[in-house]
């Protein structure tokens, strides 16, 4: 067996590494697990990893009852951890004791998968005669929690495991341990999904125990561990009495331990280089001196000479930043000299120079005395100082971008892939009245705002394809326009767009309601004028202006009644969808102060709305009529002329009384007045040109008539007169006959005659 300096990570990792794609059900990477009896499933896109799926991940998700069906990507460990395959042993094994993992994941200069090492691999490697290095089995032996009893509810046994990050758990009573529940146990128990609160610890622990004595080497207890495959054994004092456990992880955690320890040589110096480089150092704790003893890779870290190896405790924590110097105190003289003998903390200290900067330190006990009390404790301290500014900068970034979407004049949300809202700006509420607490994921906010399961499917099937087509795309979802139901119960018509991040959702909601009813208005009134320019019957125009008013709304039944030429009674003009005997009652009724609604607005002019026909005094002499039919309420605004003469009433009536009026339905019944209006001038117009165009027909045929007199007489007086003429020329004639001057000087005989 290759020596321990010798050894890569490519040495002693798995090529052949199990893996499964970021989409592969939860249910699916379990049961590899629980099947292949290994402790991690490394997840790939493509050939990249991108993240890992341990025991330790399934102690969570069974605590949880995370289902099946979720894919793997989103309950998995991320990001990785991973290395290049030339690290040496020693470097690899602490990187992973700094971390605070079991698992490397070895990656190609390319960033594609290249192995895998777990700390079985690393146990697998070293000579047992490494372990002698360890002298006192009680340096490596961790303390029995108290023994669960094995009625106890397994929910309970994995709620321990978690809160004191326990990979194993004794069961037992009155001292004797009589099984045990591990890690490797999870998939197991996760594959199975038994009732965590019914299921007890003694019906699903690993018996029989392996147990060593309490004499025995650490190196022949790591012989055994190899020999049974396992990675615990119970250690045993007198009368068989569990005394406490011994882990493959805590084992090779003192080993690197120890090795730092005694080696201080090729291997100190090789691993100082990979510390440096990655910004991790080492300490040790003297208790009974109170003195830090740091590495030299930490002082390098920390600015500091590399041969001022001791500082005092106080010393160290008057470096430390004010707010954080009693979390450092617990940790190093309450928790370590507690029960678990372990911490991890994040803390603020001034370096070398003076400035501040983070460290994430985790540290145990590695010796104690025979009284159990602590006499050496051994850790590791990262540099973190670089991730904490970026998560600061993070932070600052994302009360920017939250700061800017809460001020944003559009109503805006933000959608996590899983369907949960994480965020809803002020306008969102302003505008459909739903806070996050109520439409917590697209389930709950569809129920909402589009309350019609119909309705809600075509809706849902739109913004699906308008997703897969921005995937497609890789462009902006194209916005989907629908109607929806604010919390006040009503409806905006709204366009629905966003932006994919990732996974996640940007949305924005346009609300385009007035420009919908602005549009509709504007078809509406296309459309009668329209009639009244092709001269289409009065009643016809009415009659549309009515049933376009009701499409709206299948609760309002519409009228007009028109004002005769007296002024006085009002007349039927268009009532679609009214009783025929309510219109006939009603036809021909007086206007008045108190006549309804109709001839009350009629009378003064303006709009009269009757909440309640039953009640209303307007009503009294009508009500009658009205509430046979089911005609509970009656909005009427009169008709207008441009000269403001009241030519008739506009009226809506509804089954239901106190009805609201939406400002949408205002606006279309002004509009309905004033095409009613101008229908009405048009007709009143065109009849009086029909009159007109009667009286000089009539005028015409009698001038006629006196022409043709006028001719007559004329024939006749025409025809006299020659008579005279030719007497005239006769007398002129005879005188001349007679010698005698001519009788009528002006008249002149006809030619040739003597």
């Amino acid at each position: 067996m290759a020596s321990v300096a010798a050894l890569k990570l490519s040495d002693i990792a798995s090529s052949e590494v199990l893996t499964v794609p970021a989409g592969t059900p939860l249910g699916d990477a379990v049961a590899c697990l629980a099947e292949r009896y290994i402790s991690s499933l490394v997840v790939v896109d493509g050939v990249r990893p991108v993240g890992i799926l341990t025991e330790w991940d399934l102690l969570r998700l069974l605590r949880e009852q995370v289902p099946d069906t979720v894919p793997v990507y989103q309950v998995m460990s991320a990001p990785l951890v991973t290395t290049r395959p030339d690290i040496d042993f020693a470097a690899a094994q602490l990187l992973m004791s700094s971390h605070a993992i079991r698992h490397l994941v070895l990656v190609d200069g390319e960033g594609r998968l290249a192995g895998l090492a777990s700390e079985s691999d690393f146990r697998r490697q070293l000579d047992n005669a490494l372990f002698e290095a360890i002298r006192n089995l009680q340096a490596i032996i961790e303390p029995i929690e108290p023994l669960l009893a094995p009625e106890q509810a397994l929910i309970e046994v994995l709620d321990l495991m978690a809160e004191r990050r326990l990979d194993h758990v004794l069961i037992g009573c009155d001292g004797v341990a009589r099984g045990i529940i591990t890690e490797r146990d999870l998939p197991r128990l996760m594959q199975r999904r038994p009732d965590l609160r019914a299921t007890t610890a003694g019906s699903v622990m690993s018996t029989p125990l392996q147990t060593i004595d309490e004499n025995v080497s650490v190196a022949e207890a790591a012989r055994r561990m190899a020999a049974l495959h396992l990675r615990h054994l119970v250690v045993c004092g007198r009368h068989g009495r569990a005394v406490g456990v011994i882990g493959q992880h805590r084992l090779l955690e003192r080993l690197s331990v120890v090795l730092m320890e005694s080696g201080r040589s090729r291997l100190a110096s090789q691993l100082e280089v990979v510390l440096e480089a990655t910004g991790v150092g080492t300490w040790e704790y003297d208790h009974r001196r109170d003195v830090v003893i740091r590495s030299a890779a930490l002082n390098s870290v920390l600015q500091f000479a590399r041969d001022k190896v001791f500082e005092s405790f106080a010393d160290m924590l008057e470096r430390v930043v004010a707010e954080d110097r009693d979390k450092v105190r617990q940790a190093f003289h309450e928790a370590l000299a507690g029960g678990a003998g372990q911490f991890t903390i994040d803390f603020r200290v001034r370096d070398g120079e003076g400035q501040m900067r983070w460290f994430s330190s985790r540290g145990r006990v590695i010796e104690r005395d025979a009284g159990g009390r602590p006499l050496h404790s051994a850790g590791v301290a990262i540099d973190i100082d670089p991730q904490k500014r970026q998560e600061a900068e993070l932070r600052r970034s994302e009360a920017r971008f939250r700061d800017l979407l809460e001020q944003a004049p559009l109503p805006m949300g933000y959608v996590n892939a899983d369907g949960s809202v994480a965020f809803l700006n002020r306008r969102f509420a302003e505008l459909f009245g739903y806070a996050l607490g109520e439409v917590p994921n697209l389930r709950r906010w569809s129920a909402h705002a589009f309350p019609d399961p119909d309705y809600r499917a075509v809706v849902a099937g739109r913004w699906r394809a308008a997703v897969a087509s921005a995937r497609a795309a890789q462009a902006a979802v194209a916005p989907v326009e629908c109607a929806v139901t604010c919390g006040d119960g009503s409806v905006r018509i709204v366009e629905i767009a966003g932006v994919l991040l990732g996974d996640d959702c940007l949305v924005t909601f346009i609300d385009i309601t007035a420009q919908r009813e602005q549009q509709q208005r504007l078809e509406f009134g296309n459309a009668i004028l329209r009639l009244i320019s092709d001269d289409a019957p009065l009643p016809d125009v009415l009659d549309q202006v009515c049933r376009r008013i009701e499409a709206r709304d299948p609760a309002l039944r519409c009228s007009v009644l028109l004002l005769d030429d007296d002024g006085r009674h009002l007349r039927h003009g268009a009532a679609p969808s009214l009783p025929g005997a309510y219109c006939q009652a009603i036809d021909g009724a007086a206007i008045g102060p108190a006549v309804g609604s109709c001839g009350t607005a009629a009378w003064r002019g303006e709009a009269v709305l009757v909440a309640d026909i039953a009640s209303d005094p307007l009503w009294a002499d009508y009500r009658q009529l009205a509430l046979p039919h089911r005609l509970a309420a009656c909005w009427s605004s009169p008709i207008k002329a441009r000269d403001g003469r009241v030519l008739g009433t506009f009226a809506i009536y509804w089954a239901t009384v106190d009805p609201e009026i939406p400002a949408a339905l205002r606006d279309h019944v002004d509009a309905a007045t004033t095409l009613a209006a101008i229908a009405i001038e048009s007709a009143q117009r065109e009849a009086a040109v029909r009159s007109m165009h009667r009286g000089l027909s009539e005028a015409d045929l009698r001038l006629r008539q006196q022409l043709d007199e006028l001719r007559r007489w004329q024939q006749v007086v025409i025809g006299r007169e020659e008579r005279v003429l030719s007497l005239k020329q006769e007398v002129n004639a005879l005188c001349q006959r007679l010698g005698e001057p001519a009788r009528y000087a002006s008249v002149e005989l006809p030619e040739g005659r003597p």
